[in-house]
């Protein structure tokens, strides 16, 4: 598509979310641009799975920060998020989870956001896959983003399945069917062999439509706005900036720390904090950078008895078991889902003593904390603050406990005897409750699935409605995991392709109206 200067649509950020739009907003000929501030998804450890882990502080990963986090020993947890097409879900796990029915039926009944119920994002779930077992009540044959469920497990892997179920888990076949609960090999978004990122999945099958842009090394510096509508954008890349006009909407896609940046850089946000930058004030939306949750990782690590075998098929991942579970029976859903590695799951501040190990990893996926994002200057590329406020709840905290005791029960299993020697982390010594919570603070990390900032709801706080449209602000939506009022207790990136899914179809009944 020859450049130009106006465009139906201006997408900002080319990541899970940004890619399924522009593939579907673009399918009826309307005019699209899509801006990426990362480069292009061409580095082969991209592509290949087990080689997930180079991905780290490349040059691929924005590599954030957070601030020191007060109840958990002053600790700057690492926040890799993906600075390439694709964003996150060409870096991320390929973890393929929706999360429980009930996570969206809280959203619609509770929280009001209307038309997010389970029935009614199902569809959206199903039109999103290609899932290699075929198409069912729960799942889609024939969408753009191919599931892979089945393949041969690790070893030690196949062992730690068997532990749980021996430990009194039911052993779950399909996560992503009737119900995420008990021991499953993971669903991972990986198409022969390869990642199969929104970048590959959605934006590289049609970036030859004509009506199509795509600019990467492209810098969304603000929102332009005039009389209350989102016009366009200004953007900046290596060789200058420019403005260009959008026609019908303009849609923030740049994931759950940086859209709210966006907006407070384009006046919409916190008034007193917007004026502390002396930016000026569009709409006052004290929501804006709020809500900031994340699930809560913690790494329970066993040196191995025995050499443990390198995964030779480079198309799978260190990780292919995990497990759903409640803290109470009473829960409408599960509340921890730890992850079972074949390698050891070290935080950058634990001593290394060997990489024989394995990892199962303690984990809170309801978290009831909840921190905030807030601008450091008016510079777009000035550090942000992020501080997600991690374990600042008794219950976030006792439910990484009881997952300890969880892993530790499935360890002790007659499955996993020919496979595990010590217990390097938290070590057999930490025993009463009051030692795993000084664990637990002192080796939380994070999941790496922030979310909420620009949350979707009908209160105060809520940034975005029910339609997803910012409020107060015509022709301006955010697409992307901030907009999730409560996180789902799993994985984050087919959620966040589902609510994309979903907002191309609002979008464009809009269009038509």
């Amino acid at each position: 598509m020859t450049e130009q200067t106006s465009y139906d649509y201006i997408i900002c950020g080319a990541g899970s979310a940004g890619c399924v739009l522009a593939n579907r907003l673009s399918e009826d000929g309307s005019s699209v641009l899509l801006l990426e501030a990362g480069g292009p998804d061409d580095h082969d450890a991209i592509h290949t799975p087990m080689r997930i882990l180079e991905l780290f502080m490349s040059e691929h990963d924005w590599a954030y920060m957070t601030a020191p986090q007060k109840h958990a020993k002053g600790r700057s947890l690492y926040w890799p998020r993906g600075k390439t097409l694709g964003g996150s879900s060409a870096t991320n796990g390929m973890i393929y989870v929706r999360g429980s029915a009930s996570d969206y039926d809280h959203w619609a009944q509770e929280l009001g956001c209307t038309g997010w119920d389970y029935k009614s994002v199902l569809p959206y779930f199903k039109k999103s896959e290609d899932f290699d077992r075929g198409e069912s009540e729960f799942h889609g044959k024939g969408g753009p983003l191919h599931v892979t469920s089945d393949f041969e497990p690790h070893p030690l892997h196949k062992a730690m399945l068997n532990a749980a179920v021996e430990a009194g888990h039911p052993y779950n076949d399909d996560t992503n069917g009737a119900s995420p609960l008990g021991v499953a090999y993971v669903d991972l978004t990986v198409k022969d062999g390869k990642r199969h990122s929104t970048a590959q999945a959605y934006l590289a099958p049609v970036r030859a439509r004509p009506n199509l842009m795509v600019k990467t090394g492209a810098w969304v510096l603000k929102i332009v706005i005039e009389d209350g509508r989102a016009v366009g954008v200004e953007y900046g890349t290596k060789d200058g900036s420019g403005t260009v006009k959008a026609n019908r909407e303009v849609l923030v896609s740049l994931g759950t720390l940086e859209s709210p940046r966006l907006l407070m850089l384009s006046g919409i946000g916190p008034k007193a904090h917007l004026e502390e930058f002396g930016i000026e004030v569009k709409r006052d939306l004290p929501g804006v950078g709020q809500n900031l949750h994340d699930h809560n990782l913690l790494p329970v690590i066993y040196e191995a008895a025995k050499e443990i075998p390198a995964t030779t098929d480079m198309g799978l991942t260190p990780l292919h078991v995990h497990l759903f579970a409640k803290t109470d029976p009473a829960l409408p859903g599960p509340d921890m889902q730890p992850l079972f590695f074949n390698l050891p799951y070290y935080t950058p501040e634990m001593e290394q003593p060997t990489g024989n190990a394995f990892t199962l990893a303690a984990a809170g996926v309801r978290p009831t904390s909840r921190g905030e994002i807030r601008l450091t200057s008016a510079d777009p590329r000035a550090p942000l603050h992020l501080d997600p406020n991690v374990l600042a709840t008794d219950y976030d905290v006792q439910t990484l406990v009881t997952s300890i005791k969880q892993v530790r029960e499935i360890a002790r299993q007659p499955a996993l005897a020919e496979w595990k020697g010590r217990e390097i982390y938290p070590g057999e010594d930490k025993q009463s409750d009051a030692e795993l919570v000084d664990y637990a603070r002192q080796a939380v990390s994070s999941y790496h699935h922030q979310c909420g900032t620009c949350k979707m709801g009908i209160d105060d706080m809520a940034v975005v409605d029910p339609t997803l449209k910012v409020r107060g602000i015509s022709g301006l939506r955010v697409v992307d995991a901030s907009i999730f009022p409560f996180v789902m207790a799993g994985n984050t990136n087919a959620p966040t392709i589902m609510v994309a899914e979903k907002a191309a179809d609002l979008i464009r009944q809009d269009a038509r109206e």
